[in-house]
């Protein structure tokens, strides 16, 4: 066996898996991104209201309305997902890993992103019209 084979043999790596993990570790690293933007904006609270006003009327473009919703689904797909992890390390679905993933990762992940972000995209539709 190659290397390679030995590693996937080894953790028996599935498709539903590999993706949970990934997914996982990329949404976690853009929440940091955010955690940074979002520190960097209070901070402009340091330099007086006009500068914060400032910093906030960028994020009301179009752009950021479709990043907040992007948001939106990375908190999600991180939040079902680690909820997933932590039922998997209780014992709790032990054999059910692909299951638990595609019905509460995706599924219900899906269902409570579409709920949060059907109404920012209106909002944001009827503030602009």
């Amino acid at each position: 066996m190659t290397p390679v084979r030995d590693v996937v043999a080894k953790y028996r790596w599935t498709f539903s898996g590999m993706v949970a993990w990934t997914l996982q570790r990329v949404t976690g690293v853009l929440l940091l991104f955010y955690l940074l933007l979002h520190v960097h904006t209070i901070g402009k609270l340091s330099q007086g209201p006009a500068a914060f006003n400032e910093a906030i009327a960028t994020f009301r473009s179009p752009l950021f309305t479709c990043l907040e919703i992007g948001l939106l689904g990375v908190v999600v797909l991180h939040a079902f997902n680690g909820i997933r992890i932590t039922l998997l390390d209780l014992g709790l679905g032990g054999g059910r890993q692909r299951q638990l993933f595609w019905t509460l990762t995706v599924g219900l992940g899906l269902v409570v992103f579409l709920a949060g972000a059907i109404p920012i995209f209106l909002f944001a539709v009827l503030k602009a019209g």
